[in-house]
């Protein structure tokens, strides 16, 4: 179970993604949730989780809390059978309704679940309960440097923030509009790093003419790299994510690498493909040439780099430049 939490929950989970805190959440939700699975040949597909919710009506109404496919197992019934589970098992305990909440962006769920029977039926909205604390799950990042940067070819700007954590790691956090195959095309992202600029998680999504998708990426075990839930053996020994879209992963091989002037080094990228969001392995080369500027090789492409003190992209020849940037405000 831990590679399908990683890849539906990601950094929402609250906690590292492990076997432990898996099963210790699902613990908890005992006798106040159902966890369903679909498994073929001993792999799990994916999950679903049912609620039965008491009410003031003769009757209780069971809630569909979770539903999550991984990537490959997808369009091929998967959902489906976990749903009929679920609507079965709630008429078995009495509901005589099932309702699901899904985000108004997300497109595709919404059309499966259309497709299923479900209906519009009412606006769902929320309210932020204190600061988190009773929970015991909270995450505190202390912004480092904000960036804006632009590009002329093909049009598009790009706002990022660089934060630290309160284990030394980082996250890098970009929101990106621009022309993809000629389509006005919407990015957000989020990458942690650990302390070492290691790659530990990518969380990735497009909105494109009114559709949007998503890729979720995590590294565990020294450089085995899941996509959507699965492992991607391309990926073994790849060190780095890299944003096909964006300058700002060039500053996690540079941090990572702490290059003296004059030495150069070979590593290998998971590249992330836009607007298709594939993933494949890229060998680069990284050549510090100043105090504050690098050599950047991939296959038949080489480029120069400036960077600023934190090694985060100035200019980026053929590029991006850096617009702007501002430091956090003194507390």
């Amino acid at each position: 179970m831990v590679p399908l939490f990683e890849a539906f929950y990601g950094q929402w989970f609250g906690e590292p993604v492990t076997s432990q805190a898996v099963q210790q959440r699902i613990r908890q939700s005992k006798g106040i949730e159902t966890l369903v699975v679909a498994e073929r040949v001993g792999k799990i597909l994916g999950f679903a989780s049912l609620r039965l919710v008491p009410s003031l009506d003769s009757t209780p109404y069971a809630e569909l809390s979770d539903l999550f496919v991984a990537r490959p197992y997808r369009r091929q019934g998967v959902g489906r059978r976990l749903l009929e589970f679920v609507e079965t098992r709630a008429r078995e305990r009495g509901a005589d309704r099932l309702v699901l909440t899904t985000g108004l962006k997300n497109v595709d769920a919404g059309r499966f679940y259309r497709a299923l029977g479900f209906e519009d039926h009412a606006l769902a909205m929320k309210k932020s309960l204190g600061d988190g604390k009773a929970s015991g799950v909270r995450e505190i990042r202390t912004p480092r440097r904000a960036v804006l940067w632009r590009r002329d070819e093909p049009t598009g700007t790009e706002s990022f923030l660089l934060s630290g954590d309160d284990d030394g790691g980082w996250h890098l956090e970009g929101d990106i509009v621009s022309l993809l195959d000629q389509q006005p095309a919407h990015v957000r992202y989020r990458i942690v790093c650990d302390p070492a600029w290691r790659t530990l998680a990518a969380e990735v999504s497009l909105e494109r003419v009114g559709v949007r998708r998503e890729l979720h990426m995590t590294v565990r075990d020294g450089g085995r790299w899941w996509v959507e839930g699965e492992e991607d053996a391309r990926l073994r020994g790849c060190t780095d994510v890299d944003l096909e879209i964006s300058p700002s992963t060039n500053t996690i091989p540079i941090r990572r690498l702490k290059l003296a002037i004059g030495q150069e080094s070979a590593v290998t990228a998971a590249w992330v493909r836009f607007p298709a969001l594939t993933v494949e392995p890229l060998d680069q080369r990284y050549t510090r040439t100043g105090a504050n500027r690098y050599r950047y090789a991939s296959r038949d492409f080489a480029t120069h780099i400036d960077v600023d003190d934190l090694g985060l992209v100035t200019r980026y020849e053929g590029g991006w430049s850096q617009e702007a940037a501002a430091r956090p405000d003194a507390p």
